[in-house]
């Protein structure tokens, strides 16, 4: 599928204020499920530097740097990517270890994997947790796949889709608590289950076209590391693996690296954020025909009392 993507982030500040670099996570990376095929960043003002920096994940980032006082900051990207995954079970486990539960990686990769094992130091795990997973494993009968599966099903079947603009992925156990929650809450209590079964597990942060006619805009799902069989996506909130309607940007195995922006300002003041996008399917001339998508671009939305306040904020647009 061929994939048009624009995504725009304005920040407007109180007074003018100084702005120091910012990291800018929002172009679409090249792997197995999708090939990025151009991308185009612009930004007002124009910043005076420019340096592309590939993070420990193997991200691409850009770091900004900007001169003088400004009141206004708007970063815009567009991408055109083909998705080239139409099926997620595409593979076969060659060794039985990477089908049955809990995981087993070969001895080389566990010292690289550690990082993707390691619980999330604030996702608080009590009865609802242990009662979640515990449901899972005898669902699945301990098998990797249908353990995935009945991840991303369970999630989207058992619990309510939650618009929230602020603040961090909520810890599993208080999304279970509520009975809702957004994509970023989703997403980690899918991390820290594939954990609790000792599978590899990473956030990731990019785009994705909706199974129903919602407003486009910056989404999140988890990523699993299976043996022989590398990454792959799974989105509890569509309640499915990821395939060619979804274009990650970047994963890490700690969420906040996954922001769009990231950086601080120096002035007085407050400030407010507007986020924008839209995602369009194209004819593809070396694939299938994309699909008509009758859904609206999405409104633009005001982020009120950003973490972009205060003579040191944090810019980060959340994925939503």
């Amino acid at each position: 599928m061929l994939l048009s993507l624009v995504h725009s982030i304005r920040f407007d500040f109180e007074n003018p204020v100084f702005l120091d670099p910012i990291w800018l996570r929002m172009r679409p990376r090249t792997d197995p499920s999708q090939t990025l095929l151009s991308f185009r960043m612009e930004s007002l003002p124009d910043p005076g530097r420019i340096e592309p920096v590939t993070d420990l994940d193997g991200n691409s980032l850009s770091r900004l740097w900007y001169g003088g006082d400004h009141r206004t900051l708007i970063l815009k990207t567009t991408s055109l990517v083909r998705t080239l995954r139409s099926n997620p079970f595409d593979f076969l486990f060659h060794h039985p270890r990477g089908s049955t539960l809990p995981m087993a990686y070969p001895p080389r990769t566990l010292p690289l994997i550690s990082p993707y094992l390691k619980p999330e130091p604030s996702s608080e795990k009590g009865p609802l947790f242990r009662k979640f997973v515990n449901h899972l494993q005898e669902v699945s009968l301990m098998e990797t796949i249908p353990f995935l599966v009945a991840l991303a099903r369970h999630i989207r079947e058992s619990l309510s889709n939650q618009f929230r603009e602020e603040g961090p992925p909520r810890s599993p156990e208080e999304t279970l608590k509520e009975g809702s929650g957004s994509c970023r809450d989703f997403a980690l209590l899918a991390m820290e289950a594939c954990r609790a079964m000792n599978i590899a597990a990473r956030f990731t942060s990019g785009y994705h076209l909706p199974s129903s006619p919602i407003p486009h805009s910056l989404h999140a799902w988890a990523e699993a590391y299976l043996p022989e069989i590398g990454w792959r996506g799974i989105d509890p909130s569509e309640g499915l693996l990821t395939a060619d309607r979804h274009v990650a940007l970047v994963s890490s195995a700690d969420p906040f690296l996954t922001l769009p922006t990231e950086g601080t300002f120096r002035g007085p003041g407050s400030s407010t954020l507007n986020a924008f996008v839209r995602i369009e399917p194209l004819p593809d001339p070396e694939g299938i025909p994309a699909p008509q998508s009758n859904l609206n671009d999405g409104p633009t939305r005001e982020y009120p009392g950003t973490p972009l306040s205060g003579a040191s904020g944090q810019s980060s647009g959340p994925p939503l």
